[in-house]
């Protein structure tokens, strides 16, 4: 359905974009470190994957998902930094949609850790009002605003999910409870391991399940 009816907003790659590579006939997963204009600057792939790191003047695919949606786009290798290796790509033409996805999503207080990305920055515990595998509303103790990035901690069903996430949306009147000011807060997850991504979606589908909601309540 690439490229048909597309209404939504183009997705752009951005640094810390969780990104896979069509390389060798195989996907790999790595995330942007940076952007220069059309250049984009991957990270390393894995240990087990390196032998697949695509060499200078291959073409290759970069896809990733926002918002629900899986984006591609093309990209000539123009260098491979070592000794990282960093992979440097050329961007080729604009993103196209190759599929829509309707992440579950499920009303659930799952233990949630939250704070800015620095490793030194204060931490805060709550819980989330609702979860899926593409991001969650939780309360905030501070008014944060949108495209900030936050560093989560998520308990989901005694296993500990660390993701990179980026709000997309914050309430502009506060809830205080107790004596406690807190601001609802939506966010979409930048970086998050795929088998975690699998591992919430999981959770869900089960909650959804037990309360006998359907699947075709998507976001």
């Amino acid at each position: 359905m690439a490229g048909e009816g597309v209404s939504r907003t183009m997705s752009v790659l951005e640094a810390n974009q969780t990104v896979q590579l069509l390389s060798h006939g195989r996907a790999l997963d790595s995330r942007v470190i940076r952007r220069v204009r059309q250049e984009i600057y991957i990270d390393a792939l894995r240990d087990m994957e390196m032998e697949f790191t695509p060499l200078p003047g291959r073409i290759i695919d970069i896809r990733w998902v926002s918002d629900d949606t899986l984006w591609a786009q093309q990209g000539a290798v123009l260098d491979v930094l070592d000794p990282v290796p960093i992979i440097v790509v050329q961007l080729r033409g604009n993103p196209v949609v190759v599929e829509f996805r309707g992440s579950l999503r499920a009303k659930v207080a799952v233990p949630l850790e939250y704070g800015l990305p620095r490793p030194d920055s204060e931490m805060f515990l709550t819980t989330t009002y609702d979860l899926s595998a593409s991001g969650l509303r939780f309360p905030c103790a501070v008014q944060v605003w949108t495209g900030l990035q936050l560093r989560m901690s998520l308990r989901v069903e005694g296993r500990e999910i660390k993701v990179l996430a980026k709000v997309v949306w914050v309430s502009q009147k506060a809830r205080e409870i107790r004596g406690r000011k807190s601001w609802e807060t939506a966010v979409q997850f930048l970086q998050i391991v795929p088998r975690d991504r699998r591992a919430i979606d999981e959770f869900v589908a089960r909650i959804l399940h037990q309360r006998d909601v359907t699947p075709s309540e998507r976001r």
